[in-house]
């Protein structure tokens, strides 16, 4: 039987906070403008990496319009879980990715080569806008995966 948390954390969020509505205003503004800062091609792979680390089926299973409008490839969806070696990813989706990466597993132990990466790539500038928009994208699967557990029989 389906329930409510197999759907997209949009969804979720839309319904769990329906009685908080100025939250959940808050809450899509702010995901609305990390769709705005980065490419949101690259955001999308990171997004859908963070989904794989953090076991979020339904995330991992949608694909955000803004991606898809502008070119997801879904050659590289299917090997993101091997990102490092697969030629479909360059230095820009690496720095990126490694960098998604100890955000999730351990943001403490982020580095200076790590975060080098990303400004080496996207600039000082879209390095801020990277890391805003990776907060948004990751602090809501954390979300959508905690209320599943506490709330996992809401259909």
């Amino acid at each position: 039987m389906a329930t409510l948390f197999d759907r997209p954390t949009n969804e979720v969020i839309a319904s769990l906070l329906s009685a908080h509505p100025d939250v959940a205003m808050s809450l899509e503004v702010a995901r609305q403008r990390a769709w705005e800062l980065v490419d949101p091609i690259l955001l999308e792979l990171c997004r859908l990496r963070i989904a794989m680390l953090l076991g979020c089926r339904a995330e991992f299973a949608s694909r955000t319009p803004a991606a898809v409008a502008a070119g997801l490839d879904e050659a590289s969806v299917d090997v993101l879980s091997r990102w490092m070696t697969s030629p479909l990813f360059g230095p820009r989706e690496r720095a990126c990715l490694a960098f998604t990466e100890q955000f999730v597993v351990d943001v403490a132990g982020l580095d200076d080569a790590t975060a080098g990466a990303v400004r080496h790539e996207l600039g000082e500038q879209g390095l801020v806008d990277f890391v805003n928009a990776l907060l948004v994208v990751e602090q809501r699967q954390r979300l959508h995966v905690i209320w599943e557990q506490l709330f996992g029989d809401v259909s």
